[in-house]
Order: C-alpha cells, then structure tokens, then sequence
C-alpha cells in the first residue's frame, strides 16, 4: 500500500514541478533526487499530478511540500491528504498541447510566445491534463492551464499511468483566445448564482513575512470550517469572525483571500461599497441574501474589505442607511437563523479587513461577532526579507541572499505593497536597460541588485509619501570639524540600527532624543541633515512654527500626526528645527496656561514619554535659544542627549575652509592653516560666507577671472587680497554676533556647571 503524506505549503523558492519529501521518507521508500514521483488526491484518485522529488531537511515525517499550482491541480488544501509511489507508468507523447492563460492576457500571443510556451513545456517534460502552471514572461508570473484535447491520439487507455504525457520536440502547442478557469470534479449546482470571484487565487505560500498571522487565522478559521463539532462537543460556540487591521499595504486583504482560497470553501467576497444602493431596503435585502447564500453552501468564508465604509459608528453615521446596514449584520453575525441551519450556521466565518479599526461600531467589535482582532503590522527586517522573496519567486533574477538582505535592511518602513512596488519598478528597469538585446532574448531579462537599487530610490514608503522631503545628499564629510558631536549622533542613531543586539546584551535602550544647541550657523542644521543621508532612516523635518493653526485643537493634532507618521514608517528621525519656537515654557505667555503654545508643548511632551512608547524613532532637536526651552522636555526620557555646537576650534575651522575651496578655484598661495588662524571666532556659516564674498568680490574686478588667490604684493591686481576681505569680513560679523556667543557660553557654563 503506497503511503499517505499530508499536504503543506512548500518553503521552498525551488522550481513549481518539484515536491519536497523528507529526507528519511525518501530513503526508506528508495526514492532519489531527481525521480519523479505520482501524487494521488484522497478525496479524488483520478486527481494527480507527477513532480520531482526533492529531498527536504525540515518537513516532518509524513509531510509534503506542494507548490501551489500543485495544489490547484489536484483540488488540495493545506491539511489534505495524498498518496505517492514512484512514477514507473507509460508516458505517451503529447501531440497536442492546448495551453489557456488563466486570466485575460496582456500581451501578444504571436509565434514568440508559442516558442517561449513550447520551451516551457519540454523544460517540465510531464504534464497532466489539467495541470496549472506558472511561467515568467517579460518581467512577470503569468499562470496557465495545459489541456490535453480528447481527440489526441492514445487517450484510451487502462493504465492510469499512462494519462501522464510527455512533452517532445513535436508536440504541437496551441494557445486558446479566451481565458479558462480551472476544472474541478467537485462543481456542482449549488455554485450557481455564487458572485465568481475572478482575482487571482492566493496560496500562503505566496505570502511573506506574516507567519504568525497566518498562523493565527488559520487556526480560527479552518477548525471552524473543518471540525465545528469540537466546539459543540463542549458546549462552545465556534468562532465567529476575525478582523484584521494595520495600515494599508500591508496584506490584509492578501491574507484574506488566500484563506478563502485554501480553506477549499465556499468564498464569498464583499468589497465594503458596492453593496450599498440608493434605494429603501435593498443594501439590507442584499446582505440577508449573502448570509443565507453562506448558509446554505456551507462551509463558507465571507470576506469583507474595507469593512469600516460598511459598518461606521452609528452615533457619527452621515445618514439612517448606514445605522440600518450596520444593525442588519450586527444581526446576521449574531447567526438569527432557524433551528435546522443552525448546523450549517456554525461553519460559516466572516473575514474583515480595514485600516481604521476605531472607525467601526463598537457593538461589532465585541466577542460573538468578530472573535479575535490580528493586528498586520509594518513588517520587520526579516519580514521584509521574506516579502521580497516571496515576490522575486515569480520574477527571473540574480539577486543572491546577501543582496536580498542589503535591500530588506535599507527598505525601513516598507510594506508588503511597497516592496511589490519596488521589484516591479526593479523588472520595468531591467526590461528597459536589455531592450537593446532584441526581443529574442526578452524571456532571459534577469533583474539584478542594481535594478533594484535604483528602484528603491524612487519607491518611497506609503506611510512617508504626504510628507516626502528632498533631502539634500549631505555626508559626513561635508560636515568640517565637531568630530566629538558627530560620533555622539552616530552612538544615538546609527548604533541602535547597526548594532541592536549590543543593547540587548547590555539591557539599556536607545537614546529617544538629543538637543542640539549652539550660536547661529555652527553646523546644527547642517549635521540633521548628514544624519538623514548617513542613517539610512525615514527623515521628518518639521519647523516648528508650522505646527501651530488658528483652529481650537488642529495644532495638538498636526503633532500626534507626525508622531503617528514616525511610528508608521519606523525607524525613523523626526527634526526639529528652531524647537524654541514650539516648547517655550509653560506660562510664559501670562494668560494662566490655556495658550496654544502650552497645549501643543504638552501633546510633545507626551508623545515623548506618554503611555504609548516611541518605538524606533529619534527626536532631534535645533535651537539657539536653550534658555527659554521648557524644563519638562530637557528631563532624561525625554531629550536624553543635550549637545553643544560651539563656535569651531582652529582645526575644525580648517577642515571648513578646506570643504568650500575644494569647491572653488584658488591659487596655490591660499594657505588653510592662515586662513584658519585669522578666522578665530568665526562661525562655520561665517567662515563658507568669507569664501563666497571673497569670490564674489573677485568678480566684480573682473568677471572673467580664472581663479581667487590671496596676494600679498602691493600693486595693481585682478585678484582679490583674500586675507584683506577676511579681516573687514571678520570685524563686520564679530559685532554682530559678540553678545550672542556671550549669552549661549553663559548658559552653556550653567548647565555644566
């Protein structure tokens, strides 16, 4: 008697005709890599399909890993059963292949076409009738169905062995116009009248990087589907619905489709809108017919996206419609149905999917409607890994795992649809860049690590695209001088990315936020921005007067918004630029602590160190005003680094002029050091103006001058005396900025006693 194997979702990223076996199965029934084998379906032994054995090290012992168009083929969920046996039968030529696309195609279907089918084909070599298989073409997974026409020579026969065809040079590949769906054994009458879902089928499989989500609703779903009589066995109710939630992009919906799919139910599908109508009673009527549908073909999933446009708050409702269609399936959830359906009843499941979850009625949020609430959350580095494998299985590439990882490490704050964005731009870009190689050559276009480079330099994450900013490309090396402040925004930022087990190990946390304080034009703003080139982080600039609105409440809220983006598109650095301007102290303005000033100060104050923690987001701050700063916002816990940007020293004055006349023209007698020594006191704002005035002033003697040198000799000369201009520079800005520098180094003095 051949041996039975349960069917799971295969791990692998091998080709689509391979089936994984454990590696002591294989052994024990004298199968090698490479053999092909023959599955047989339980529930229908005239269901099989023949792949090659692949030895797996992490299956269990009576498990197989089945790709999902194998599982198409053969009429198998997850958790069914199959008999194999090695493939000894005959395997008779196929003279005719029909192949139909298993969606309307959107490109050519010319001898090219056929060719890349044929090729396919030989590649896979056995084929059954009824096989699904995927195929890349130009950049993208396209599925399809072989048929073998029952006018083909050698169709009768006994063996059933021998209904496996063997795909040869001859075989003769014809290409349907329409699109076929696949058939199944198991249609029947019931299904008519059944709203068709024409969307691609999902198999987990295809899902990356939500495991334990997956995990979750399956666990729900299918035991409910399957068994319902464990419930009722002991005296329980079975679980109703689940409601998953996060923010868009993330595969809610993805999920919820592939548990429709896989859980070889009934599915029914509500997009939330489009059973509203305009007339009295009939969204209503329209649901009631829906459930009793699910009722009475069950076991049924009903999937409702966008669930909140159905079901909002009743008390904030536009208009009665709403409150009626929100009561109507508060009352079907609840399962109002005659005592001879109450059977069925218990094997129908509700599926929910929104990103506003605080927008639904209370009531259908309780245990008894929607059992369980899964979060889907924005994915991790590893989850992102995972999404990126799973899509690139169904794009030609050459990407190898390290390169997989080095983009799932730069992609912070991507979703799941992000990253599908990202590898399709990637294959558009390849497809651009080998358009010179002919369309001969189309089907071998590979997306390679500098394809996708490119594209996740235009992709920008969903939750950062309403406040996109440009940053400018400032490096480190741009930044002269303040050696000690850069390595401490480096400990602060760049270390608990680079190196997050070390503050595990050590059992401390990441600074949340850091003060930079100084007189105007030392390099504060100028350091913001190299840490947003240099970090690799999603960077927020907020000023800090732009917050503030003249509606009672809208400045508060413009604050929890950027928090909330932060969150959304962690790890991220939110920057505040001229934060004296929004944290003033409290009371300050005199009119006993109600002023919108105090109000958005305390929404930053907890939003800082509130009950809800900020989790992978770094507060950097601006200011030339410490003084006025409010004292609550400087406490460790919340602005844990405060540091002072000073004037520069003689060697960061240096490094400076070094900077900006690399960028200029000059003479070899510009000597650094003596620039440097001259400019004592100056700042670094002060010190790149002195060169930009310098030249501008050479200019003016003559505007077709080649070069700014810094002669010494008395006498008539084209060239600017730089040394000259720097003094008259130097005298003009030291009165300006004399009593400032004075004020910040007393307050600097204070702090640090």
């Amino acid at each position: 008697m051949n041996p039975t194997f349960q069917v799971q979702a295969s791990k692998s990223l091998a080709t689509t005709n391979k089936v994984m076996i454990p590696l002591e199965m294989m052994q024990a029934l004298r199968i090698y890599t490479g053999d092909l084998v023959i599955l047989h379906s339980e529930k229908d032994q005239n269901r099989i399909i023949v792949n090659t054995a692949w030895p797996s090290l992490s299956s269990e012992k009576e498990v197989l890993q089945l790709h999902a168009t194998a599982r198409l083929t053969c009429d198998l969920s997850l958790g069914d059963f199959v008999t194999m046996e090695k493939f000894t039968g005959s395997r008779l030529p196929a003279l005719v292949v029909n192949i139909a696309p298993a969606t309307p195609p959107d490109y050519p279907i010319n001898d090219i076409f056929i060719n890349f089918l044929h090729q396919s084909l030989l590649d896979l070599t056995y084929v059954v009738s009824g096989q699904v298989i995927d195929l890349p073409y130009l950049g993208l997974t396209r599925r399809f169905i072989v048929n073998i026409p029952p006018a083909t020579p050698h169709t009768v026969v006994t063996d059933q062995h021998s209904i496996v065809y063997h795909i040869t040079q001859t075989s003769k590949v014809k290409v349907e116009a329409k699109p076929l769906t696949q058939t199944t054994n198991n249609s029947s009458s019931k299904e008519a009248g059944t709203p068709k879902d024409t969307s691609r089928k999902i198999a987990y499989d295809q899902i990356g990087g939500l495991a334990e989500q997956v995990a979750t609703v399956r666990e729900m779903v299918e035991t409910t589907l399957k068994n319902p009589e464990l419930f009722i066995q002991y005296g329980l109710k079975p679980p109703r619905g689940v409601l998953l939630y996060g923010p868009p992009g993330t595969g809610k919906t993805l999920i919820a489709r592939a548990v429709a799919h896989e859980a070889n139910a009934h599915s029914i599908i509500i997009n939330g809108p489009e059973i509203i109508s305009k007339y009295y009673g009939e969204t209503e009527e329209k649901l009631r017919n829906i459930f009793a549908e699910a009722v009475q073909n069950a076991p049924t999933v009903i999937f409702i996206d966008e669930i909140d446009a159905l079901c909002p708050k009743r008390d904030e409702a536009p208009s009665e419609l709403e409150k009626r269609v929100v009561t109507t399936l508060l009352t079907l959830m609840d399962g109002a149905v005659g005592s001879d359906e109450e059977t069925k009843s218990n094997r129908v499941v509700i599926l929910g999917a929104t990103n506003r979850p605080n927008a639904l009625d209370e009531a259908l949020r309780r245990p008894g409607r929607f059992d369980r609430e899964i979060e889907i959350g924005i994915p991790n580095s590893d989850a992102r890994l995972s999404i990126l494998s799973a899509i690139l299985t169904s794009i030609p590439n050459s990407l190898s795992r390290d390169e997989l990882e080095s983009i799932a490490n730069q992609s912070h704050g991507y979703v799941g649809a992000d990253l599908s964005a990202i590898c399709r731009e990637a294959g558009l870009k390849c497809i651009k860049r080998s358009a010179h190689l002919g369309i001969q050559e189309s089907s071998e276009l590979c997306v390679n690590i500098s394809d996708m480079k490119e594209a996740i330099r235009e992709i920008r994450p969903s939750a950062m695209r309403e406040i996109l900013l440009e940053v400018p490309k400032v490096y480190w090396s741009d930044v002269g001088g303040q050696g000690d402040i850069k390595q401490r925004l480096k400990e602060s930022v760049e270390w608990p990315l680079q190196h997050p087990e070390a503050f595990s190990r050590l059992g401390i946390r990441p600074p949340k936020g850091i003060l930079l304080y100084g007189p105007p034009g030392c390099s504060k703003t100028l350091m913001a921005k190299a840490l947003a080139t240099e970090a690799g982080s999603n960077f927020i600039a907020v000023k800090g007067p732009e917050l503030f609105s003249k509606w009672v409440g809208e400045s508060e809220k413009a604050v929890r918004e950027v928090f909330r983006k932060a969150r959304a598109a962690s790890p991220s650095i939110v920057f505040f630029d001229e934060i004296d301007a929004l944290a003033v102290k409290r009371g300050s303005s005199g009119d006993g602590g109600s002023s919108v000033a105090d109000r958005v100060l305390s929404q930053l104050l907890n939003e800082l160190d509130g009950i809800e923690p900020l989790v992978n987001v770094t507060v950097v701050a601006a200011t030339n005003r410490p003084d006025i700063i409010d004292d609550a916002l400087l406490r460790p816990g919340r602005i844990d680094r405060i540091l002072y940007v000073g004037p520069p020293d003689l060697p960061s004055r240096r490094e400076i002029f070094r900077i900006q006349l690399r960028k200029m023209t000059c003479d070899d007698d510009v000597v650094l050091d003596e620039l440097a020594t001259m400019s004592d006191g100056c700042s670094g704002a002060e010190a790149v103006a002195i060169c930009q005035d310098a030249a501008l002033y050479a200019m003016e003697e003559d505007i077709h001058i080649d070069s700014v040198s810094c002669q010494r000799e008395k006498g008539p000369s084209l060239q600017l005396p730089l040394f000259v201009w720097l003094n008259i520079l130097f005298l003009k800005h030291l009165d300006q900025t004399a009593a400032l520098y004075q004020s910040i180094v007393i307050v600097h003095q204070k702090d640090h006693g």
